[in-house]
C-alpha cells in the first residue's frame, strides 16, 4: 500500500481499476441526467418537410417581379395540415408558422410586407426566391448522428429525441453508492444532543452530492468505532459499486477504518493524500468494488470527494467529457498559513473588470462545513508555496454546482 501521494497518482490508480456500470434500456421521459450508452443517429429529417418560419404568404418569386405584387389568394395552409394545390404565377396560398411550403412556391413573404382584400393580396415588397423558407433536413439530416455515447443527457437533449420521433434510449444505469458515516461521537437529527456528541451531517451533504451525481444512494445508520460493527455495516452494502466511509481514517486509537477494509478483504491502493483538507483518505479495492474512505471532517470530506470521488463516479457513470481542469484566477483575499503540503481554499467565484477572482471564505478549517455554502472554486495552492497574496495569480478548479 502507497503512504502520502499526489492526487493526480491517486486518480491514475482509482481511475485505471474503473469499468462503466451496464446499460439499461429507458423511455425518453425517464432518462433526464443519464449518460447515453451509444451514439443516436436520426432516423428522419428536421424539419421532415419544407416550412415557413413566419406567418406570411407562399408564392412564386421571379427576379422581375413588379413593385406591389398583387396576387390571388387560392389555398389556406395552417400549421399541422398539408396543401396539394399547386401554386401558379399569380396566386399565393396564405401561410402560418410551421405550415409546410405548397408545392408551386419558393418563396414566403412576412404578412406585415402586405394588404389584403377579399381574395386578393398586395406584396408591398416582394421577397427573392428562396426566401423565408426553412428547408427539409436543414437542421438534421436522416442518419445524422445526433449525439455521442457519454454524453449526459440534459434537457435539451431529451428534447433533441423527442423532436425526431425518438421515445426509448439506452443509457448507463445509476451507480449503486453505499454510504458510511463512523464515530462513536455521532448522533443523527431529531433527538436532543447529548453531552459529548455532535449531529452527523456527512450522511446528508454527500447523499445529496452523490444524488446530483445520480447514484442511487444506500446509507447505512451510524456506525460506531468498533472493527465487529464498521464490517457488519460493509457487509450490507454487498451490492453497491463503490462504498464511500466518512470518519476514522486518521491515526487515533479509534481510527480504525483502513484496518477495517483491509479485514473486511480490500487491497489497500494507498492511505494519504499530499493535501489539505482531507489528507487522510485511503482507498481499498475487493473484486470490483471500490472503497474511499475519507475524513470524518465535515468540509474535509466534501473537498476529498469533488478531487477524488466525483472523477471516478464521471467514469463509473459512463461519461465521455474530461474534467474541467484549472484554468487561473486572481486572488481577491490573502490567506496566511504557510504549510508543506498543498492545500485546497474553497472560495467564491467573482468577475471583476473581465477577470476571475477568487475570494476566499472566511474560515478555511477541514470541520468547518458552513464554507462550502456559496463557494464555487478550489484554489490549488502548491506545497511549500508560503502566504497567499492579494492579487496573485493561482490555479483553481470548479466545485460542482449542487446550488443551482
Amino acid at each position: 500500500m502507497k503512504v502520502m501521494i499526489q492526487l493526480e497518482e491517486a486518480l491514475e490508480i482509482v481511475l485505471a481499476r474503473i469499468q462503466s456500470v451496464e446499460t439499461e434500456c429507458l423511455p425518453i421521459a425517464n432518462a433526464y441526467h443519464r449518460v447515453l450508452a451509444q451514439d443516436v443517429a436520426s432516423q428522419i429529417a428536421m424539419p421532415p418537410f419544407a416550412r415557413s418560419p413566419l406567418d406570411g404568404y407562399a408564392y412564386l418569386a421571379t427576379e422581375v417581379d413588379p413593385r406591389p405584387l398583387q396576387l390571388e389568394v387560392v389555398s389556406e395552409i395552417p400549421a399541422g395540415t398539408f396543401s396539394d394545390r399547386v401554386i401558379g404565377i399569380g396566386e399565393t396560398a396564405k401561410i402560418f408558422t410551421g405550415a409546410p411550403i405548397p408545392p408551386g412556391a419558393n418563396c414566403v413573404v412576412r404578412m406585415e410586407d402586405t394588404e389584403s382584400l377579399g381574395n386578393k393580396v398586395t406584396i408591398l415588397r416582394p421577397v427573392s426566391p428562396g426566401s423565408n423558407i426553412v428547408h427539409k433536413g436543414e437542421e438534421i439530416k436522416e442518419g445524422d448522428i445526433l449525439l455521442r455515447q457519454g454524453f449526459y443527457l440534459s434537457p435539451p437533449a431529451i428534447g433533441l429525441f423527442a423532436a425526431v420521433g425518438l421515445d426509448q434510449v439506452n443509457v448507463f444505469r445509476r451507480p449503486r453508492v453505499g454510504l458510511l458515516s463512523t464515530g462513536s461521537e455521532l448522533m443523527d437529527v431529531g433527538q436532543p444532543l447529548k453531552p459529548g456528541k455532535i449531529y452527523n451531517s456527512n450522511s446528508y451533504t454527500l447523499r445529496g452530492m452523490l444524488q446530483d451525481a445520480g447514484c442511487e444512494v444506500l446509507v447505512i445508520p451510524i456506525v460506531s468505532d468498533e472493527i465487529e460493527d464498521t464490517l457488519a455495516a460493509l457487509e450490507k452494502v454487498a451490492e453497491a459499486d463503490i462504498v464511500i466511509t466518512t470518519g476514522g481514517a486518521s491515526v487515533g486509537d479509534y481510527d480504525i477504518m483502513r484496518h477495517a477494509l483491509a479485514q473486511f478483504g480490500c487491497e489497500m491502493l494507498f492511505w494519504k493524500l499530499n493535501l489539505k483538507p482531507g489528507t487522510p483518505a485511503s482507498v481499498g479495492q475487493k473484486g470490483k468494488q471500490i472503497f474511499f474512505s475519507l475524513s470524518g471532517n465535515p468540509a474535509a470530506a466534501m473537498v476529498t470527494f469533488e478531487l477524488l470521488v466525483r472523477p471516478v463516479l464521471r467514469k463509473l457513470t459512463g461519461r465521455s467529457t474530461p474534467e474541467e481542469g484549472e484554468f487561473p484566477v486572481k486572488m481577491a483575499s490573502s490567506f496566511g498559513k504557510t504549510g508543506k503540503q498543498r492545500r485546497f481554499l474553497r472560495a467564491q467565484a467573482v468577475f471583476k473588470d473581465g477577470e476571475l477572482w477568487a475570494d476566499l471564505a472566511p474560515a478555511q478549517g477541514s470541520g468547518i462545513l458552513r464554507s462550502m455554502i456559496g463557494s464555487h472554486l478550489l484554489v490549488d495552492v502548491p506545497e511549500n508555496h508560503g502566504a497567499v497574496e492579494v492579487g496573485e495569480l493561482l490555479m483553481a478548479r470548479w466545485i460542482a454546482d449542487w446550488e443551482s
